[in-house]
């Protein structure tokens, strides 16, 4: 059976995912704060289109070059857009015209986490905390970092915070089921999970994270519908796709959990479990040269199990890379010295090093 934790990659997910911007732009744009004589600029008046907002910010900053409030309105509009060096840079000056506005620390927190920095974003969030700034954002900000640098108690004591300070807050909700499912708690993450759908129906990444730990509990026709209603939202997400690879596998039909894996990968390179289990399945179907493609991209934590060294020997075989099956062999064989299809495998490729004979077919094994 699937098991959600040996999955869920949380590093791959939180870097992918923006979650946190409506709590942490709405605390820079509404900033009860504002220091007497800065104007803010109301961009919902404005225009919906995010370029004609940054182009009236454009104008409004050549104006009054002084108005923090407008550098840090125009990095939440580069942030939004993806624009993160651009974003960096308004917020910086922001803060160098304003030191005292502590949203500008966690906006610029925020811009680092986008960036892919969580170890740079973490000191200036902490400092916004330590000065007195609290919300739910903030706390969910926290959590989300710590995550990423695999501090899960931590993360854990924030998003604990972030649901004490919005109980019925679904961002709130979510990131609990995240530690929940980091500490293996699933029972709690699915709860957790649930209660952020019952708050935002439409919340794609809870839907996501729920079915996966459906998945491993059995629940494949709710998996299912969670799945379908996700990439339905977001077509273009990866991780749903690799799920849904996930819940095909469950349901023993390995053509369309390859066509998911495909689809995840080919929509992020980044997700190493998927191409891990892309790899097994081009191997089982022989496609030795596909395996290898993915079976190398497979995470750190499983590059070095005695399945994945002995899959990749005998696909570096069977494709006539006799040299890499050598050195594959050999590590299996250090695993294990006494096991006799790494002795022969290293008999065989040293051989076929020095004088090429035709492969066996039940010289190696599948």
């Amino acid at each position: 059976m699937h098991n959600p934790g040996k999955h869920t990659s949380l590093l791959g997910h939180l870097k992918a995912a923006f979650l946190l911007l409506p709590f942490i732009v709405g605390s820079v744009a509404c900033n009860p704060q504002q220091k007497k004589g800065e104007q803010m600029v109301n961009l919902e008046k404005v225009s919906n289109d995010e370029a004609a907002a940054i182009r009236h910010l454009d104008n409004a900053i050549q104006n009054n070059q002084k108005d923090a409030s407008l550098y840090a309105r125009r990095a939440t509009l580069y942030l939004k857009k993806g624009n993160f060096n651009e974003a960096l840079q308004d917020v910086e000056d922001a803060i160098t015209r304003n030191k005292n506005e502590l949203a500008y620390l966690v906006l610029k927190a925020q811009v680092l986490r986008a960036k892919g920095n969580p170890k740079a974003a973490l000191p200036f969030a902490l400092k916004a905390e330590r000065n007195g700034h609290q919300s739910t954002g903030l706390y969910i900000l926290l959590s989300d970092l710590y995550l990423q640098l695999d501090e899960r108690q931590t993360a854990e004591t924030y998003a604990r915070k972030a649901l004490e300070l919005g109980p019925r807050n679904a961002f709130a909700l979510y990131y609990n089921g995240l530690v929940s499912t980091a500490s293996g708690d699933t029972t709690k993450a699915v709860n957790h999970f649930r209660k952020a759908l019952k708050e935002k129906a439409g919340f794609t990444e809870a839907k996501r994270e729920l079915s996966n730990l459906l998945i491993g509990r059995g629940e494949l026709e709710e998996a299912r519908k969670l799945l379908n209603s996700a990439l339905a939202d977001k077509p273009a997400d990866g991780k749903s796709w690799y799920y849904k690879g996930l819940l095909f596998n469950e349901l023993q039909k390995s053509d369309s959990a390859l066509y998911s894996y495909s689809k995840a990968v080919g929509i992020a390179d980044t997700l190493q479990k998927a191409h891990y289990e892309a790899g097994k399945l081009y191997y089982q179907k022989g496609n030795y040269e596909a395996a290898i493609t993915h079976l190398k991209k497979a995470p750190a934590s499983v590059f070095s199990s005695e399945q994945l060294v002995l899959m990749l020997a005998v696909a570096y075989e069977r494709t006539g890379e006799n040299i890499k099956a050598l050195e594959q062999y050999q590590r299996f064989g250090s695993m294990q010295p006494d096991n006799r299809l790494a002795q022969q495998g290293v008999a065989r490729t040293k051989s076929k090093l020095t004088m090429p004979a035709v492969v066996n077919a039940n010289d190696t094994i599948r």
